[in-house]
């Protein structure tokens, strides 16, 4: 699923990227693609949106994960169940 390009701005800089999964109820993860990269993030056990690594080189700043995700939870409302 791309759309249109998102846009957040960090430490002075415009990130653009897109949303390829949507969070959904059960699982609250997500795929972005964020300049060019392919990222998964998720919810780890402390609510704190975290980057997953899977033997991807390029990591990005945690503070500009935890904008996107919070931005990516407030755009599909989503809430953590505990299933």
């Amino acid at each position: 699923m791309i759309g249109l390009p998102l846009w957040i701005k960090y430490n002075q800089r415009a990130y653009m990227y897109y949303v390829l999964t949507p969070p959904c109820k059960r699982d609250l993860s997500f795929e972005i693609l964020l300049e060019g990269v392919n990222c998964k993030v998720h919810l780890d056990n402390a609510d704190v949106w975290v980057e997953s690594h899977q033997g991807n080189d390029v990591t990005f700043d945690t503070e500009l994960i935890q904008l996107i995700g919070k931005a990516i939870n407030g755009h599909f409302h989503i809430k953590k169940h505990n299933f």
